[in-house]
């Protein structure tokens, strides 16, 4: 192969990568504003101004691009939140590197509201694609888990929760004011951001008023 056929080729999947990555960009906000079932593939390509023809040619289905827009949203967070939670397993109080991984998990939901509507848009189904979320999504909840337990033993305010009423919470707390942004509105003026006081009311309904700071 010569020089300039190896180019080609170079310059050919790096094209066809980007390409990928708009239709993923688009249909991300497709399926978080209107829902899965109201997303068409026309639709998704009208948003990236490609024909429906080269739609299907990137990817085979509108599940398709729905698992990709899916991994992206869950690589998003696990990319923030695993180094964070590795970090925090080696601090020495439980409670501090608790707290920590909830805040910093606050932020990086507040970094990308679309991300958040569109896993709770998954939540109220019962199929593949909530399967989907939830499989994934635990791969946080376990390790958090963990570490909920270790710091249950300092706060007392945490006895009120299972580790698993707490990530309700949790994602109760933080995800409604985005997935509703009018709700968002009357707490902040600069939707789509985490405002230390967002943060720390947050932070006090789920540890109490004697453990919510740092």
């Amino acid at each position: 192969m010569t020089n300039d056929r190896r180019k080609r080729g170079k310059q050919s999947a790096e094209a066809a990568a980007h390409t990928r990555q708009e239709i993923i960009t688009a249909a991300t906000e497709c399926f978080s504003s209107q829902g899965y079932e109201a997303t068409t593939l026309r639709g998704i390509a009208q948003a990236t101004g490609l024909t429906h023809g080269s739609l299907r040619h990137h990817f085979g289905s509108k599940l398709d691009i729905w698992r990709a827009v899916a991994d992206t949203v869950l690589e998003h967070y696990q990319s923030h939140m695993l180094p964070i939670l590795q970090d925090a397993t080696q601090m020495e109080n439980p409670l501090q590197a608790f707290k920590q991984v909830v805040q910093s998990f606050i932020r990086v939901s507040y970094s990308d509201p679309m991300l958040a509507r569109l896993l709770m848009g998954e939540t109220a189904t019962d199929n593949e694609r909530a399967d989907y979320v939830r499989a994934n999504f635990l791969s946080l909840h376990t390790p958090i888990g963990l570490l909920f337990e270790r710091a249950r033993e300092q706060c007392p305010w945490l006895n009120q929760h299972t580790n698993d009423t707490f990530f309700l919470a949790l994602l109760s707390l933080t995800f409604f004011p985005l997935i509703v942004p009018g709700v968002q509105q009357l707490l902040d003026k600069q939707p789509g951001k985490a405002p230390q006081q967002q943060v720390e009311r947050i932070m006090g309904i789920l540890f109490g008023p004697v453990h919510s700071g740092p």
